[in-house]
């Protein structure tokens, strides 16, 4: 898989054409020395040459920075790889180098890659790399490594800056000794190995490199990147104070050189004034640079408050003008308020009805597995035990034989027997079976309940004849309402076909008949009446039970809200029917019965619109 491609950063290329500078520098140095051209070597051929190892050293980390910058995904493995063995070699070589200034014994690394001659420029040796170059290419070596770094810390980015720093700003230092001293450059008066100025090169370029390679969140580039006032002021003063205090320090000694000794007095005096006369004109361009945008920023801050005076004023005067259309309308918010909190009640029952339907789904899906199980092992058991039960009367039966030939086998049978009350257990063994089976029956009957709420199985949507329906449905409950002397009446008036879920519109009437039958007293009556309204089919069913208690109203149709006992009820079926209606875009509602009862009344549409599932109940 091909890496993918990005664009290279302005910090980018210049890391780029650094590796690819210092590189080339090396190189030319390499090509003097096999060539034996002192001006390829050290510049010019008075000045000492860059030593072959150094040259190694650029030629080293210069490449690596190239292939750590120069592909399409600078991030990829083997680039880093490459850069990070590259540090370690220069740096293992720099460092035994400088063990040997440490230590003064002489591990002979410069004459480990390339044999020079011993020669000497004036009192300083040539082809040995310095003390000050070897510290430089340490820095450099460390900067490197820590970009190799697969996953590298904001820290890594800023070590590897502030290694750049360093080896750039040691070149730069030797750079302006060789500026500023062009006909007697440093150390060559004595013993001591100066840095060459191809080197100091070197170094500015290998370090401005590693600097530009960190990137302008790391140090020291994040202090001059970003839209921020103190990077602004950064990238506009810096350069010209630096340019200044380079000029200043390089025109000291060359005036005083040319002025002589009776005027270096009168020469010190004139930099000196020259000098305030530059640091005056920066500080001026500051002043003005930082003081023009505070008056800029103050205008527009007088500015933007005249303008928001105005905008406050305009917008008062159209607060005003709401404020007394508001007055107008408050009464008729005032009326509606009701209405709004009614709406916002049916929002809670319905959130509250999702999340337990939810529950009671995931209840009854639980359950009902093992349930199976065991429903089907008690089969199993009931079978079993029956004929475990005949074997054992056969081994009574056999007890009188069994006790003139096996007599202590006999007597330890009769101990255990006695000790299990074989008599008891074999008598009652089928009633307990049938108390757990008919435990077991209540529980499928909960967990259908269950399943109901949550989601009635599926049937047609169509066109149908409520009242065929509701006649098989009251015919169905008729069983019900003899069994606790209820008398069951239906007013069936004709009606217009409804496109609706027939099976679903007849469990609604068989739950709201269901409670009416058990609220009622022996005697009592359940009235199931239907009616044809404006667009619409109508179907009540009153009771003259003990009614509904008006503080209960707002919990009639929660789930799992009975005022039944204990084990009559599981407070699924005014729910259920709630959600089953709601969902044919109907209503369903109660109010009390003039003499005692209740009176459930739900209006459905003759066309309703079909769901996108099929009529799933609350949750």
């Amino acid at each position: 898989m091909q890496a993918s491609k990005r664009p290279r950063t302005a910090s980018g290329r210049i890391a780029l054409g650094c590796g690819v500078a210092s590189a080339t520098l090396a190189t030319a140095a390499l090509i003097g020395w096999a060539t034996g051209r002192p001006a390829l070597m050290g510049i010019r051929e008075d000045y000492i040459p860059m030593a072959p190892n150094t040259a190694l050293g650029f030629l080293t980390l210069g490449i690596a920075l190239v292939v750590s910058e120069g592909g399409a995904a600078p991030s990829s493995a083997w680039r880093r790889r490459y850069a990070g063995a590259s540090a370690l070699l220069a740096g293992a070589v720099c460092a035994l180098r400088f063990l040997e200034f440490v230590s003064r014994y002489d591990f002979g690394v410069d004459r480990w890659f390339l044999q020079v001659p011993a020669e000497v420029l004036d009192l300083a040796p040539v082809g040995e790399m310095a003390f000050t170059t070897a510290a430089a290419f340490l820095a450099s070596s460390v900067g490197l490594g820590m970009l190799a770094i697969p996953r590298p810390l904001p820290a890594a980015g800023h070590a590897a800056g502030i290694c750049g720093l360093s080896a750039g700003a040691m070149g730069l230092v030797f750079a302006l000794g060789y500026l500023y001293s062009p006909n007697a450059p440093l150390l060559y008066g004595s013993g001591t190995i100066p840095m060459a100025l191809n080197t100091a090169v070197g170094f500015l370029l290998l370090g401005g490199g590693l600097v530009a390679s960190a990137g302008p969140r790391s140090f020291p580039l994040d202090r001059f990147s970003g839209p921020s006032v103190r990077s602004r002021l950064m990238r506009a003063f810096l350069p010209p104070v630096a340019a200044t205090v380079c000029l200043v320090a390089w025109l000291t000694p060359e005036v005083s050189r040319r002025a002589g000794g009776a005027s270096s007095a009168l020469s010190s005096a004139a930099l000196a004034t020259a000098a305030t006369v530059v640091f005056g004109v920066i500080c001026g361009r500051i002043a003005s640079h930082v003081g023009g945008q505070i008056d800029r920023v103050e205008d527009e801050l007088r500015r933007a408050r005249d303008d928001l005076e105005v905008k406050v004023a305009g917008r008062t005067a159209e607060l005003r003008r709401a404020f007394d259309e508001l007055s107008v309308g408050h009464e008729a918010l005032r009326r509606a308020h009701d209405e709004l909190q009614q709406a916002q009640g049916r929002m809670l029952e319905q959130a509250k009805m999702a999340s337990l339907g939810q529950t009671a789904a995931g209840v009854a899906h639980e359950i009902n597995n093992p349930l199976a199980f065991v429903s089907s092992n008690m089969f199993v058991l009931r079978r079993e035990v029956a004929s475990l039960h005949d074997v054992l009367c056969l081994y009574r039966e056999a007890e009188q034989t069994l006790a003139q030939y096996r007599g202590e086998l006999h007597a330890r049978i009769r101990d255990l027997c006695e000790q299990v009350d074989l008599p008891y257990v074999l008598d009652n063994l089928d009633r307990i079976l049938d108390r757990s089976t008919a435990g077991l029956k209540r529980i499928q009957k909960i967990v259908e309940d269950l399943r109901d709420f949550a989601r009635i199985d599926d049937s047609d949507f169509q066109d149908a004849d409520l009242n065929t329906g509701i006649v098989a449905t009251l015919n169905i409950m008729q069983c019900l309402a003899d069994r606790q002397g209820v008398s069951l009446k239906s007013d069936l008036r004709p009606l217009p076909r409804v496109v609706c879920y027939p099976a679903k519109v007849n469990l609604v009437v068989q739950n709201l008949v269901s409670n009416a039958v058990d609220a009622c007293p022996p005697g009592g009556e359940v009235v199931v009446s239907t009616r044809a309204a404006e667009g619409a089919v109508e179907i009540a069913v009153a009771d003259t039970g003990s009614g509904i208690d008006p503080s209960l109203r707002e919990k009639i149709f929660e789930p799992f809200f009975t005022t039944k006992p204990i084990g009559q009820g599981t407070g699924l079926g005014l729910s259920m029917s709630y959600g089953i209606v709601r969902d044919h875009g109907g209503s369903i509602a109660f109010e009390p019965v003039p003499g005692g009862g209740s009176r459930f009344t739900v209006i459905l549409p003759e066309h309703a619109v079909r769901p996108m599932t099929p009529c799933p109940a609350p949750g």
